[in-house]
């Protein structure tokens, strides 16, 4: 089995250090598990399927970091720090794969240390009111609805809109 970019990087980074099984690797946007075996290290990587669900197919993370690369190339941008467990505030009225759902960067907050706000359009619930809003994890929106995935880097101020699977991203200028 071939070695995905982002495993050999973490293993790499791994060899110098005394490494023990079952120990959380944070690799930018994602976290790993350690797995020692016979005194060889590998890595298990979480499957974005079921939440704590962990694998040692990497395919679901390349794609991902790729298609993360590929937006912040096309809008130009550099990643803005954000990691799977933070949180996104959102609406109420959002179900996963809302067809015309929308997601905005804002400035973080202390529940919120990712900024994003996830929203549908026209929303029919008053969301300056607490009761309308709930947090959920980055990690456990991206499992209940892949669209997002790809936009968690992009900066403050980013706002993408879906229709659909179809969707438009608009940069504020700071």
């Amino acid at each position: 089995m071939a070695k995905s970019t982002i495993r050999s990087k973490v293993l790499d980074f791994l060899s110098t250090r005394t490494v023990e099984h079952g120990e959380s690797v944070e690799y930018g946007w994602f976290i790993f598990q350690t797995v020692v075996e016979n005194g060889q290290l590998d890595l298990e990587t979480l499957d974005f399927r079921d939440l704590a669900s962990f694998t040692r197919d990497f395919g679901p993370v390349e794609r991902i970091d790729a298609e993360q690369s590929a937006v912040l190339a096309t809008q130009r941008v550099e990643p803005e720090s954000c990691a799977l467990w933070h949180a996104a505030l959102i609406s109420r009225s959002y179900t996963p794969g809302a067809p015309c759902a929308f997601m905005e960067r804002l400035d973080p907050l202390e529940d919120n240390k990712s900024g994003w706000y996830i929203g549908v359009a026209d929303d029919p619930l008053d969301v300056n009111e607490p009761v309308n809003l709930h947090l959920k994890s980055l990690y456990e929106l991206t499992i209940h609805d892949a669209r997002f995935a790809q936009y968690w880097l992009l900066p403050v101020g980013s706002l993408v809109k879906f229709d659909g699977d179809r969707s438009a991203i608009t940069l504020r200028s700071k």
